[in-house]
């Protein structure tokens, strides 16, 4: 005769629920989680009992190492999920930040296109190489106040275009 067709299976259930499922909610902190492990636990009671020998001690420790093994493997579920999330989350806000960048230098090369050619060439040599307006107006033999009115100007132009984009 079977193990399981000897023990009262209704009887194990009742005597351990109540220890192991405020053991699992002291842990997990969640009502149908601590419910989904213990049904799991019992549910691999009955699948191995006839393997166990038939003591009350052995019994409850399977019990316990079960559910304390299914609890950590929850865990570990739970925390690969975050890396996943989190994952998914930074790529989604880095596809984003390529996307605006993007965007921002398509509208500055359409912006270029409004300004005069020797506006243009002034405010790269500020803005790209870091030039003073007195190294422009040496590199372009021109005054510092028309690199003053150049640069002026493609700022106001830039602030116009940009006032919907930034």
């Amino acid at each position: 005769m079977k193990l399981k067709e000897k023990v009262d299976f209704s009887a194990l259930f009742d005597n351990y629920y109540g220890k192991l499922y405020k053991y699992a909610i002291r842990i997990l902190k969640d009502e149908s989680i601590s419910n989904d492990l213990l049904q799991d636990t019992f549910i691999k009671l009955w699948e191995n009992i006839d393997s166990m020998k038939i003591k009350h001690r052995s019994i409850e420790s399977f019990l316990i190492i079960t559910l304390k093994n299914k609890i950590v493997d929850h865990f570990r579920k739970e925390s690969v999920k975050k890396k996943h999330l989190n994952l998914y989350i930074l790529n989604k806000d880095i596809e984003q930040e390529i996307s605006n960048e993007w965007e921002l230098l398509k509208k500055i090369e359409d912006i270029y296109t409004l300004l005069p050619q020797k506006t243009i060439e002034i405010f790269k040599l500020s803005r790209d190489k870091g030039h003073t307006y007195a190294e422009i107006a040496s590199i372009k033999n021109i005054s510092i106040k028309t690199v003053e009115a150049h640069i002026s100007k493609a700022l106001q132009v830039f602030k116009k275009e940009l006032v919907n984009f930034l």
